[in-house]
């Protein structure tokens, strides 16, 4: 809460809802290129004034910052559950392939792809957490690998570092085919194969 919410109100009633205006941003951001949604656009969409959302996030930076973070909270958290879930090698493979080519939300693509790929037109703040989280996700996938090797689940002969990156890299290949309109069971196909990398035939 900031100052201005202990001051009288000017004009019309604050009536602005933040978690309204970042689903109609968040949805927004996914269904295009986060770059080419404007503000004003945002703004209409959620039927607010450019002023009350500057002064809620700051600026663009802010908004699209803020969306991010509340995209990482729901849908991104839950990679980071399959990796961190205990399933084994075998287990946890399957379940990032059911997330991504079975899961709804993602026949739009990955928010977080799309911002990663076009992070050159996003703001700093913005930019900065997106390489924040691909360094979180790249970390999470070492770790997994890491302690499949620990319970000789996956053999030596790659590195760990190395596979890690091949792993995040097929996934979010494989979410941006769905948002091309591959279908969904050749892309859990393609990625079964790629994946047979890490357990073999």
């Amino acid at each position: 809460m900031n100052d201005d919410d202990h001051k009288p109100a000017r004009g019309r009633p604050r009536t602005m809802n933040n978690d309204r205006v970042l689903d109609v941003a968040m949805n927004a951001y996914w269904q295009g290129d986060p770059a080419d949604v404007s503000v004003n656009a945002i703004c209409q969409m959620a039927g607010i004034s450019k002023p009350s959302l500057y002064r809620e996030f700051g600026n663009e930076d802010g908004l699209t910052r803020a969306v991010l973070d509340s995209y990482a909270r729901r849908v991104l958290s839950e990679m980071f559950e399959i990796l961190h879930g205990g399933k084994g090698l075998r287990g946890t493979l399957d379940a990032l392939i059911d997330f991504a080519s079975d899961d709804p939300r993602m026949e739009t693509g990955c928010l977080f792809y799309k911002m990663r790929a076009g992070k050159h037109r996003l703001g700093p703040d913005t930019r900065a957490r997106v390489e924040e989280i691909d360094a979180a996700a790249q970390s999470a996938y070492v770790a997994f690998l890491q302690s499949s090797r620990n319970a000789d689940e996956w053999p030596d002969g790659l590195q760990v570092e190395v596979g890690a990156k091949y792993l995040g890299e097929q996934i979010a290949l494989a979410i941006t085919q769905r948002a091309s309109g591959e279908n969904p069971a050749r892309i859990r196909e393609m990625l079964t194969l790629a994946l047979s990398v890490f357990t073999g035939p």
